[in-house]
């Protein structure tokens, strides 16, 4: 059932409902990620012999396709791995494909191949965090819906890792290998710190929060960068290429690590405003919320629906919950 989970999803047919339970599966379990890397491998690379032929009337020889997949993989090794997608008109004869080369792949060398000799590495996550450590002792806390990715070249010339999402980094000093985070079209780079980076592909901004060691946030495009030290934070503007840096003021920047939250006297909108980012809900209020509501409370390790409660006592809120959709109604401060 699962390998035709990932089929459907490596060939394009699968809802986002099936995506976001595939992602669920990779993510509960290493084993899970390492076999659905080692199937994406295998499409991939099958689809690079069969890019060109993709237009051909659909006749299929199970062991001469196969036979064609491992002439591939012998001419291929050095290569890096084609990510390319196949046209969903053609998702039939891929299909059909793609469940051969799994069921043998399951059972023996490709399997060896491509796990052990992969060239990247890949972790995701969904609604959960996860801690990943690298080769070379460096540790990555990964936020919800995120996804870090590094090759099984990391650690010769340099550190290199690519992000999607959230992580907070507590990376090894080396001197003689740079560590470097690529995220969108903006690059951090240290030598040994730890430091937060957020950059949902969903949010305007990318921001890079240090707490120990100095770090470098650059933006190529823009042939622009600062040099952020401890309690400093650099923002990167997407919509109109700004580069900046000030005084990091959140105390709640790793909260959503840390699951403690200090608030005081802080106002109601900005309290909602940390509240989505650490829960990564939408809480939204009503224009007519007065300045007076004001908020002192610590949490530590509380769930949202503790927190709601907390303040509708203190601040006689009124709210419906439908998901992650959160409306205040009403507040009586």
């Amino acid at each position: 059932m699962q390998d035709d989970l990932i089929i459907r999803h490596l060939t394009g047919e699968t809802s986002a409902e099936e995506d976001r339970q595939l992602l669920a599966w990779v993510a509960l379990l290493p084993e899970n990620d390492r076999y659905y890397r080692t199937a994406k491998n295998i499409f991939e690379l099958s689809s690079k012999h069969y890019a060109e032929t993709s237009k051909e009337k659909l006749t299929i020889n199970v062991d001469q396709e196969w036979n064609h997949f491992i002439n591939t993989i012998s001419t291929s090794k050095k290569e890096t791995p084609i990510r390319s997608i196949i046209p969903v008109s053609h998702s039939g004869r891929w299909l059909r494909i793609a469940a051969t080369l799994l069921l043998v792949a399951v059972s023996g060398y490709v399997i060896n191949y491509f796990v052990f000799r992969s060239t990247e590495l890949q972790f995701l996550t969904t609604d959960n965090t996860r801690s990943v450590s690298l080769p070379d002792g460096s540790k990555i806390m990964l936020n919800k819906h995120s996804e870090l990715t590094y090759t099984s070249s990391y650690g010769n010339k340099d550190r290199s890792v690519t992000l999607k999402g959230e992580g907070f980094f507590d990376v090894e000093k080396d001197a003689q290998r740079p560590f470097i985070i690529s995220i969108n079209n903006a690059q951090v780079e240290v030598l040994g710190t730890s430091f937060n980076v957020q950059g949902y592909d969903h949010r305007t901004e990318i921001e890079v929060t240090v707490q120990t060691g100095v770090v470098r946030f650059s933006v190529p495009e823009i042939k622009n960068q600062v040099k952020l030290t401890a309690g400093q934070k650099g923002v990167y503007a997407k919509t109109n290429s700004e580069l900046s840096s000030t005084v990091n003021s959140d105390v709640n920047f790793l909260s959503w690590n840390t699951r403690k939250i200090i608030f005081v006297e802080n106002d109601l909108r900005s309290v909602v405003e940390t509240l989505n980012k650490i829960y990564q809900v939408n809480i939204t209020l009503p224009n007519n919320i007065p300045n007076s509501c004001s908020v002192t409370v610590t949490f530590d390790h509380q769930t949202l629906e503790s927190v709601l409660n907390v303040l509708k006592s203190t601040l006689n809120l009124t709210y419906t919950i439908n998901g992650n959709q959160i409306e205040i109604t009403s507040a009586g401060c």
